[in-house]
């Protein structure tokens, strides 16, 4: 009796044996994983107005103004440019009348290379008007005004 005992506590102990390794027994998978990044710019304000102030129509010079417009692109994605709705020859006019002053827009800092989307990481396109003395010394007085349309591609 006492070695059936003795063989059933070996058969027990290897069946234990055998339960634990199967038990710890582990495995492992890999998983692939994708992003594709988008390479955009966009405008990141409003921007201020460009605005050429009160003209002296008796003046020779043309007059000049700037504005700062600030966009961001992806990371190492330069802007292909900024475009003007319309294009850069442009009316201003007074409202509710066919009062008009022409001028013209120019663009600079529009094809610049994006640093990213987070705080800090702005670009800035200059737009530079400019009305001509003789664009503005024929024109009726009054508040002349336009609103323009910038489009910007990656």
């Amino acid at each position: 009796m006492k070695t059936h005992r003795t063989l059933l506590k070996a058969i027990a102990a290897a069946l234990l044996v055998c339960t634990a390794s199967l038990a710890s027994a582990s495995d492992s998978q890999t998983l692939a994983t994708s992003a594709t990044m988008s390479g955009i710019c966009k405008f990141s304000t409003s921007s201020t107005p460009l605005a050429f102030g009160t003209i002296d129509p008796s003046l020779l010079t043309d007059k000049v103004a700037t504005a700062n417009v600030l966009y961001k692109c992806t990371k190492g994605t330069a802007s292909a440019g900024v475009t003007v709705a319309g294009g850069n020859t442009r009316l201003m006019t007074v409202s509710t009348t066919a009062l008009a002053m022409a001028y013209t827009l120019g663009l600079s800092g529009d094809t610049q290379t994006g640093k990213g989307f987070g705080t800090g990481q702005d670009l800035t396109l200059v737009v530079t008007g400019t009305i001509t003395a003789a664009q503005y010394q024929n024109v009726t007085a009054g508040a002349y005004a336009e609103t323009v349309t910038l489009n910007i591609t990656p």
